[in-house]
């Protein structure tokens, strides 16, 4: 059986409607989870960068840390060097820097305003693992980096050593 054109374009036209009437029904992908108990996404969004650190190294490198804010309002954005522990090292020494640097970030429950369509930059030196006397590897360690954030953003990082390395970010689980 032959079908003429005009039937088989309208035949068309209602497959392609109904296609893109399903694509536009089937939710995206679902942000991190809310509160504790909550399925929904929601405040507070935290991501977690790891391994902050390049292990038994004698000397310091730059990192970078890359917050986009694509939302559409200004976000409160805290960026949080820790160390293995969970603590932050924000205004620390960072081991082995020549000349001595001490962490950047954000201390307690500071954060920074970061406008919509902006990227905060946060430029550190990783700090030293290994390769001689005083260095344990731990003492003062970056491990991760935390990101909380108030509005959805985006986080990555662009670690170098030999070359760079850049990293997404990932959303921690609640």
């Amino acid at each position: 059986m032959k079908l003429s054109f005009g039937i088989r374009a309208g035949i068309a036209s209602l497959v392609a409607t109904l296609l893109f009437v399903f694509v536009a029904c089937v939710p995206g992908p679902q942000g991190p989870p809310g509160p504790a108990g909550s399925t929904g996404g929601g405040p507070p969004y935290v991501w977690i960068c790891t391994p902050a650190r390049y292990e038994n190294v004698g000397n310091t490198s730059r990192a970078d840390v890359y917050v986009f804010n694509g939302g559409g309002t200004t976000a409160n954005v805290a960026v949080n060097i820790l160390d293995r522990d969970g603590n932050n090292l924000a205004g620390m020494n960072v081991p082995g820097s020549n000349p001595a640097q001490n962490y950047p970030g954000d201390s307690g429950n500071s954060t920074t305003p970061l406008l919509s369509a902006h990227t905060r930059v946060v430029t550190f030196v990783t700090p030293q693992t290994g390769g001689g006397a005083g260095f344990d590897g731990v003492t003062r360690v970056s491990a991760s980096i935390r990101v909380v954030s108030d509005q959805p953003v985006a986080v990555g990082t662009n670690f170098q050593f030999g070359g760079f390395n850049a990293v997404p970010c990932s959303p921690l689980q609640k």
